[in-house]
């Protein structure tokens, strides 16, 4: 083993009992935040860490997430360092299995404390779907019914001769999503090396967007998989909820919609989560062309007498996914006409949301010089195409996204269908969009007006809202791998019992 001149010693302690924490993994960083080495903490919570000639060392204790620490070299001594380990610990494996402990089937609720570590507090994953409300069929012209030629024109912008004004309902559902603890996933690779041996490796990882702006939490990737958002990368400014798939009711049956769109999300959640699983992620030797997309990671066996071993797995999170009883308030969608917005002078005067809102972020360096007032040339010409393209998106967005002030100027020309000044009746908050329509929320008395069926289906389930009670569990990835390193017996006496054996 080395000796204290060699190494640095750190002991990974608990935080709440200081007892030593093993299988901690250890990241040594370089001045650019690059991974420089990697140790896991053994049984006594002991770390060995190379000495290096640098006046500050900077480490991170656990996971990618954790942030790091900076230590001065100079107040190191001979004794291990005390280092507190992150409060989310993988669970530790032995030399010829790992084990995963399997959650209490009923966790402690958050503010109790029975010896161990309190609840983490869970994440809220909001959507919505909206509802329109069926209309009653006016009879057919001269007796007949549909053409049996009619077909779909699914390129067709709207007109002139826009929809009138529907009533419907806005289905607001909430997950909350409990931790129930990390855990070892797939065994991806393995290498063993001998003592004072390095070896470069290379983490390939597809499951995850990579933006200057940096990395969404897996829960919100997982969200946008489950939902769409109406306003691109907006809605994490805007509002938080994701659109379900909008549905027409025929029947004034609001507990049975609003009991489809749970089972819709919880289906799509679990189908998600697998998918999300089955992305691209393995660990490969380091060639000498490294592709940009993977990083690599360097391990060393320390050791001076005896073979380690590092293994790399997949790290996994459970959580336990609790659906809440849903919301029903009504709306009134609200007919638009598509504006001219492909245009140089449109486009400066709303630059700010096209900058947030743009479909294909490979468009944003002709963003940047349009907003910096150039004249258009081929490369910007074909940004206003792809607006021109995508003309109902970015409308949505310029009305939902933009002044409040104009857009209750443009409300307010308009009545409901009893005749009543629009903004008298509505909240100026645009919630979804179907079609060429904008969902806007009726205000409180509003709905007076609604056909009779709909007003009592509506005063019935805000009477009596369906109760949702069932939970299940699922297990979603978390970015990068884990490295467990298990160290052989010495050489020397492996040496020994093979010459004891064969004399």
């Amino acid at each position: 083993m080395a000796t204290a001149k060699d190494v640095w010693l750190f002991r990974i302690v608990h935080q709440d009992t200081g007892k030593p924490a093993q299988g901690v993994p250890v990241t040594v960083l370089d001045k650019q935040g690059n991974s420089s080495g990697h140790w896991v903490s053994d049984g006594d919570g002991i770390v060995a860490v190379p000495r290096r000639d640098v006046a500050k060392l900077r480490l991170r204790v656990g996971l990618r997430s954790e942030d790091p620490i900076e230590l001065a070299t100079a107040t190191l001594s001979d004794e291990p360092t005390p280092l507190a380990a992150p409060s989310q610990l993988p669970p530790t494996s032995d030399a010829t299995r790992r084990e995963i402990p399997a959650p209490s089937s009923s966790p402690l609720p958050p503010g109790t404390r029975a010896g161990e570590p309190p609840e983490v507090p869970g994440h809220v994953l909001y959507f919505q779907r909206l509802a329109l409300f069926a209309e009653r069929p006016a009879p057919p012209r001269g007796g007949g019914g549909a053409t049996r030629d009619a077909v779909a024109d699914f390129f067709a912008l709207a007109g002139d001769d826009s929809p009138a004004m529907r009533y419907g309902a806005l289905i607001e559902v909430e997950e909350y999503w409990q931790s129930l603890g990390v855990q070892w996933g797939e065994l991806l690779y393995s290498v063993t090396l001998t003592p004072g041996d390095e070896a470069k490796l290379v983490v390939l990882d597809g499951r995850w967007r990579r933006e200057a702006e940096g990395r969404e939490r897996p829960l919100q990737i997982l969200a946008r998989m489950v939902g769409t958002s109406m306003l691109g990368d907006m809605v994490s400014a805007l509002r938080p909820e994701l659109q379900l798939d909008a549905l027409t009711l025929t029947e004034p049956a609001l507990d049975a919609a609003a009991a489809d769109t749970v089972q819709l999300v919880r289906d799509r959640t679990e189908r998600m989560s697998n998918a999300l699983r089955r992305r691209p992620l393995g660990v490969v030797d380091a060639p000498a062309d490294t592709p940009a997309t993977g990083a690599v990671r360097t391990v060393r066996n320390t050791t001076r007498d005896r073979l380690v071993t590092f293994h790399f797995f997949e790290p996994l999170e459970r959580f336990k996914v609790m659906v809440r009883s849903p919301h029903v308030r009504p709306v009134i969608f609200v007919p638009f006409r598509l504006p001219h917005v492909a245009t140089p002078d449109v486009v400066g005067r709303f630059g700010y949301l096209f900058r947030r809102t743009l479909l294909d972020r490979g468009l944003l360096p002709e963003l940047e010089r349009l907003l910096g007032g150039e004249a258009p040339d081929a490369a910007i010409n074909r940004l206003l195409e792809h607006i021109e393209a995508n003309l109902l998106y970015y409308s949505t967005a310029i009305i939902s996204a933009g002044d409040p002030a104009a857009r209750h100027v443009a409300l307010a020309k308009l009545r409901d269908p009893t005749g009543r000044p629009l903004t008298d009746v509505i909240e100026n908050t645009v919630v979804g969009r179907v079609g060429n329509t904008i969902a806007l929320p009726l205000r409180a008395g509003a709905a007076n007006q609604l056909a009779p069926e709909w007003r009592d289906a509506l005063a019935a389930y805000h009477a009596k809202p369906l109760r949702v009670s069932e939970s299940f569990v699922t297990t979603i990835p978390h970015p990068g791998v884990w490295v467990n390193a298990q160290a052989g017996e010495p050489m020397q006496r492996q040496q020994s019992d093979a010459q004891e054996a064969a004399g």
